[in-house]
């Protein structure tokens, strides 16, 4: 929903916002005697982290720094109503799509390109910072980029005596494989619903060689016939042993995917999740279990991998704030200067800039994992851009709403095609501005 029926909707946060969000404790303030706000979300490590990085801060440049800081739910709503009402604070951490809530026009955060005197922009490559322009404004700066690959459990595929699929084709065979070696109860891939319309997307770019949503004519930006391959790829999936489907997935409960048994105990053997977050998946499987970066799948042809490749988290400036000098230096510090970037280490991702990648690299912080993920990252062949609009709530809770009534039964996959084609473009229509 846009920034208005958000904020009407989570108005009465305001009033208890003390409540839900922990906030740094007050220290002694610093010499100069300016402070400045900043929010962000995040798990205790990230907090931790950044509430190091800002006491270095401090300690540096004299500046008081309030750190105003949640988990990921109702983050958004609640950054929503400060800045419906004037009170958002001067540096926050944004969602890469949040450009289209809150300033569709580009005016809605304080244009970074002025004050490149405090912030070294020539950290930043020209795609990442493309990423973070709207209207010519640049909004925001990225702190890690981040795209969904394939993450395999390699002890469940060498337990099934199966090598780590190349192909869709390997991938769809390894389905009726793992259902005949292991059992029923082993699925080579998993995820939610939005991780599988994340699949069905790449899917569908790589065939169309564009991105999925066109912005300017407020459309999807492929065909009927491609709607019907998004819907088809799920139920051949299902259908084929190789995604769980919806009735199994509910019987483990609602939990989050690296928290369900299957994925601990690896009869759920893989993941398309996003790179900057695969440590927590790894990290809960039990035993001496391994994952491993499977190759990117493509279809014959492609020339594109239709990656969905972009920032994981960014950082703005409120278009109000009293200090924009002080705000752009406090991003620096902790993109850019040595003693934030250890400080932030790699809670946040690996970060992208040069200067934060070549020192974490040089100590050795960057995992072997991550340091795969970045090469294959690097090796792609990604040239489609996708529209922010792409993962609008509204858009997306279309694409869910579809597929669950796909999975659930309540509609065929012909039908489903045809609703993800009427609604989405329906969809498309109304909140595209």
């Amino acid at each position: 929903m846009d920034a208005y029926r958000l904020h009407r909707r989570f108005v009465l946060l305001g009033a208890s916002a003390a409540a839900l969000t922990a906030c740094s404790k007050p220290r002694p303030a610093p010499s100069t005697g300016r402070e400045l706000r900043m929010s962000w979300w995040g798990g205790s490590s990230a907090h931790k982290a950044t509430l190091e990085a800002l006491r270095l801060f401090e300690e540096k440049h004299g500046i008081r720094v309030r750190g105003e800081y949640t988990g990921f739910a109702g983050h958004l709503e609640r950054l929503t109503t400060q800045i419906a009402g004037g009170t958002a604070p001067d540096v926050m951490q944004i969602n890469w799509y949040w450009q289209t809530l809150f300033s569709r026009d580009g005016t809605g955060f304080y244009d970074l390109k002025k004050l490149t005197d405090k912030l070294d922009l020539s950290q930043f490559d020209a795609r990442t910072l493309g990423m973070g322009t709207n209207k010519g404004v640049l909004n925001a700066v990225a702190v890690s980029n981040a795209a969904r690959l394939f993450y395999l459990n390699q002890t469940t595929y060498q337990k099934a005596g199966l090598s780590l699929p190349t192909t869709w084709d390997e991938l769809f065979a390894r389905g009726p494989q793992f259902r005949e070696k292991l059992g029923t109860g082993y699925y080579p891939l998993d995820g939610l619903f939005l991780e599988f319309i994340a699949l069905a997307r790449t899917y569908v770019v790589q065939g169309t060689g564009k991105p999925l949503i066109n912005a300017e004519t407020k459309s999807l930006n492929c065909t009927r016939a491609d709607m019907y391959d998004f819907a088809g790829l799920y139920a051949r999936m299902t259908r084929e042993h190789v995604w769980p489907s919806a009735q199994v997935r509910a019987s483990y409960g609602n939990v989050a995917q690296q928290e369900m048994r299957p994925w601990i105990n690896g009869q759920f053997a893989g993941t398309f999740q996003w790179n900057s977050s695969i440590d927590k998946y790894s990290d809960t499987l039990a035993g001496k279990q391994t994952l491993a970066l499977a190759p990117y799948l493509l279809r014959p042809g492609a020339k594109d991998a239709g990656m969905m490749y972009r920032p994981a988290m960014m950082f703005a400036v409120n278009a109000k704030t009293a200090y924009p000098d002080e705000a752009a230096l406090l991003i620096e510090f902790l993109l850019n200067d040595p003693d934030g970037i250890r400080a932030m280490g790699l809670k946040r991702g690996v970060p992208v800039s040069k200067a934060a990648r070549t020192l974490l690299d040089k100590e050795g912080l960057i995992t072997p994992i991550q340091q795969q993920s970045e090469a294959q990252l690097a090796a792609a062949q990604i040239n489609v851009v996708e529209s922010p609009w792409f993962e609008h709530p509204r858009v997306r809770d279309g694409f869910q709403d579809i597929l669950e009534a796909l999975g659930y039964g309540r509609l065929s996959e012909r039908e489903a095609g045809d609703r993800l084609y009427d609604d989405i473009n329906a969809i498309l229509h109304r909140v595209v501005r």
